[in-house]
């Protein structure tokens, strides 16, 4: 076995301290499609190992742990491994981390999300994917334009000097498609993705025609007009990027290297907070989400954990470098997240002047500072009286200025790797016009 080679050959190193392997096998099928004639079917197969070592040292009294990452493919000799390891050998002596443990073996087992994907071949279930997807396209006046589908079967390995040996598999649907709209003759488009890791009927149709949908309303959509002082009502992928600001905020990794100042038991939303609380957890295990993960790539067992209780750091997560760095138990690398619902609904949060945004561009939050933006591809205008679809223009703002009193409502969405409220009410947002 490829694996048994470069252990023998790692082991042969002296100045070698640690190591760790992480195998990748990953099988996938792609489909392309110009409106709804298949340009490109591909299928691959790959097998990569991604080989970190680690080599510890001491400079001027100072101990360091110094390491470096290479990969190695299964058609390399032994020559050619031989060569990569001495390579990232040398690199890792001018790596001066603080020394940091090895994940060791744990009686705690990975928690395992099943999914559908996994009876049947990929091709099959591709294809039936495709098939669901363009069902939705049925609208007079919009259309898929293009799409691509990549359906992935990714086989991990963790194996390090330390005994851990964990093996998992994870699905991974990713669909782009682009869905066009004609009004007097100009064309619209709107770009979209659509990701999960587990086969639920009628999701991907509901997507699409919602895409469609909105595509169409933005064809029929006037500019954004100059208006000041109005709640936005964030709603869709928009709201998971924003809150993913907390999430940075409480992450072990930030915080050690000052990217954070939140520290536990800090209320996380300012001082003297009117809105509603953030509840917030990471999940190894959120269902139909592609990043949900029994292990992470150190080869530890994670499990959901709260974070953050009605606006209160509880602990901080994250990998067990950073964690160790901390003194605090780590939970594993992991992107999943979920945010606990508020107590009014979205029909409630719609009541009198807003202006409600469905779409943008590229919509950004920085983990960093907080700054929140981005150009409006299609929004709802309601001056009190009535409600019509705008487009263009953008909006932007800091989350320490609007935290403070922002509205969840009490139903939740799904989209990618995040379960939150379906849409936040948020004061204090500069509204550019279009």
């Amino acid at each position: 076995m490829m694996i048994d080679k470069i252990i023998k050959i790692l082991k042969t190193r002296k100045e070698i301290d640690d190591w760790k392997i992480v195998q990748n096998d990953d099988d996938a099928q792609e489909l392309f499609f110009i409106r709804k004639a298949l340009d490109m079917n591909r299928a691959k197969s790959t097998q990569k190992f991604f080989v970190t070592l680690y080599h510890d040292f001491e400079e001027n009294d100072q101990k360091y742990r110094g390491s470096s990452t290479s990969i190695i493919y299964p058609t390399m000799k032994s020559d050619e491994i031989e060569e990569t390891v001495n390579d990232a050998l040398f690199s890792s002596k001018f790596v001066k981390n603080s020394p940091y443990p090895l994940a060791k073996p744990s009686k705690m087992e990975g928690h395992f999300t099943s999914s559908k994907y996994s009876s049947g071949d990929l091709s099959e279930w591709i294809h039936k994917i495709s098939e669901e997807l363009y069902s939705a396209d049925r609208f007079m006046n919009s259309w898929i334009n293009s799409s691509e589908l990549f359906l992935k079967r990714n086989k991990f390995r963790v194996i390090n000097s330390k005994g851990v040996d964990v093996s998992w598999e994870l699905y991974k649907l990713y669909i782009e498609f682009i869905t066009t709209s004609k009004r007097k003759g100009e064309e619209v488009e709107l770009y979209s993705i659509i990701e999960n890791s587990d086969f639920e009927n009628g999701e991907i149709y509901e997507k699409v025609s919602q895409a469609l949908e909105i595509t169409e309303e933005r064809a029929n959509a006037i500019s954004m007009p100059a208006v000041k002082g109005l709640p936005v009502l964030l709603s869709g992928e928009a709201v998971g990027e924003f809150l993913k600001y907390y999430l940075y905020k409480s992450s072990a990794r930030y915080f050690y290297e000052h990217l954070s100042t939140a520290k536990t038991g800090d209320t996380i939303q300012g001082d003297d907070p009117s809105g509603d609380m953030i509840t917030m957890y990471i999940d190894p295990s959120v269902n139909g989400s592609s990043y949900s993960t029994p292990y992470d790539e150190d080869g530890l067992p994670l499990r959901k954990v709260k974070i953050i209780e009605n606006g209160i750091m509880k602990r901080y997560w994250g990998e067990l470098k950073y964690a160790y760095y901390l003194k605090v138990k780590p939970t594993g690398q992991l992107t999943n997240f979920t945010v606990n619902g508020g107590k009014i609904s979205e029909a409630s949060l719609q009541e009198g002047r807003y202006l409600k945004l469905l779409s943008f561009s590229d919509f950004q939050s920085d983990p960093m500072t907080g700054d929140f933006g981005g150009e409006v591809r299609l929004g709802w205008y309601n001056d009190g009286e009535s409600t019509v679809p705008v487009s263009g223009g953008s909006i932007s703002g800091n989350i320490s200025e609007v935290q403070s009193n922002m509205i969840f409502s009490k139903e939740i969405q799904k989209d990618k790797n995040f379960v939150v409220p379906k849409m936040i009410k948020l004061s204090n947002v500069k509204i550019s016009a279009g």
